[in-house]
């Protein structure tokens, strides 16, 4: 038997994903035909589980357009993640920034990963101090910082034993998001964090294992990131 191709990270897209679902304004009440020419931009053996990840999009709960963030925020935590800005105001925008995406990605989950937002400022601050790295190489950086501490969990803090499915996913989706172009608005960033998800979520098994090693991730980050 043939087995299907092993994307291990995206080959080229003719256009960003964002561009070819622009005027949709729900992804989980879009059309099918609405959502199809963002799949048909994918390789054939992700354009279905992209197509059904966009459609499972959870938009009740938590959104980012009624957190108390701005796009300003957005923004400077963005700087952080490439390492670009380690400073304290920089490391409290992406703080703040990231607890609200966790807590929007977090909402399709029915039993819900818990972020601490002490921790996490904590450990930024440690990794902000902590080599020269820059772009996707810090953000791969912290990824796998905060795989490895005790910031996630059932009750963050406390060693949290096995992993929940859906963390890895949501580590990769903020820090991929927080690496991809800007969007134009609030409503905008929340689209494109929802993209993210559902891109990811659809590359899983296609795509090799980004956390085999920095220099994985970091390309992961990397060619994901270009394609929203």
């Amino acid at each position: 038997m043939t087995r299907p191709p092993t994307f291990r990270f995206l080959p080229d897209l003719p256009m960003p994903i964002r561009d070819a679902l622009r005027g949709v304004a729900s992804l989980a009440d879009a059309t099918e035909d609405a959502l199809e020419p963002a799949s048909k931009l994918l390789p054939e053996p992700l354009r279905e589980p992209f197509h059904s990840a966009l459609k499972s999009v959870e938009q009740a709960g938590k959104r980012l357009i009624s957190a108390p963030i701005d796009m300003t925020q957005i923004a400077t935590a963005a700087q952080f993640m490439t390492g670009a800005d380690r400073g304290s105001a920089a490391r409290r925008a992406c703080t703040s920034v990231f607890v609200y995406a966790w807590e929007h990605l977090a909402t399709e989950q029915n039993e819900p990963v818990l972020i601490s937002e002490t921790i996490l400022a904590d450990r930024l601050g440690h990794i902000a101090k902590a080599g020269d790295l820059t772009g996707a190489d810090f953000a791969a950086q912290v990824v796998m910082d905060l795989r490895a501490s005790s910031v996630i969990g059932r009750m963050p803090g406390l060693p949290r034993g096995a992993t929940h499915p859906d963390t890895d996913l949501h580590l990769l989706s903020v820090a991929t998001w927080l690496l991809a172009a800007r969007g134009d608005s609030i409503e905008d960033e929340e689209h494109l964090l929802d993209m993210t998800v559902a891109l990811i979520r659809a590359m899983a098994g296609h795509a090799g294992d980004p956390f085999a090693d920095p220099v994985d991730l970091s390309r992961f980050l990397t060619d994901t990131s270009a394609h929203l």
